[in-house]
């Protein structure tokens, strides 16, 4: 195995730029989409937008004795500001919804096959089940957020 020159997280981000169906359902500032790496770097209140953030969360399985595979579980928060003025039950649920399958897409892999995220090898990425249910966020006038945890080997 090589060693890459991007963490996990940098060269996620930099495989999931390159997909314009992904950054077709995120909101976008002047400096570039709304999809962030270990944070959340942007005020989501009030922009009726949604944004991606990627973390590495841990393992999903322990060391490999006979290789150097490694394991992380790959943490994707989606987060969804309501759009002002429109009352329609339920709209910022399913802007998550649309944000979710659009990314789970890109990442969920039940075929294993091997694939470059930047720099990082991947060579399988499963969702590990359903996202959280969807939280308010404590003064976020509305804003909601939820996660999908994803077990990726890299190799």
């Amino acid at each position: 195995m090589t060693t890459p020159t991007d963490d996990l997280i940098f060269g996620a981000a930099r495989y999931l730029t390159s997909c314009p169906d992904v950054l077709a359902v995120l909101g976008h500032s002047s400096e570039g989409p709304y999809l962030f790496q270990h944070d959340l770097w942007t005020e989501m209140e009030g922009s009726g937008s949604t944004a991606i953030v990627l973390r590495r969360a841990g393992s999903w399985s322990g060391g490999n004795p006979h290789n150097r595979l490694r394991f992380p579980r790959l943490a994707v928060d989606i987060w969804a500001d309501p759009l002002r003025g429109i009352s329609q039950p339920g709209e910022t649920h399913r802007r998550l919804e649309t944000v979710y399958f659009t990314l789970d897409d890109r990442l969920h892999r039940p075929t294993g096959n091997s694939q470059m995220w930047g720099t990082v090898r991947t060579i399988g990425c499963l969702r590990l089940g359903e996202p959280t249910e969807p939280e308010a966020v404590s003064d976020g006038d509305g804003l909601l957020r939820q996660t999908i945890y994803y077990a990726v080997s890299q190799g």
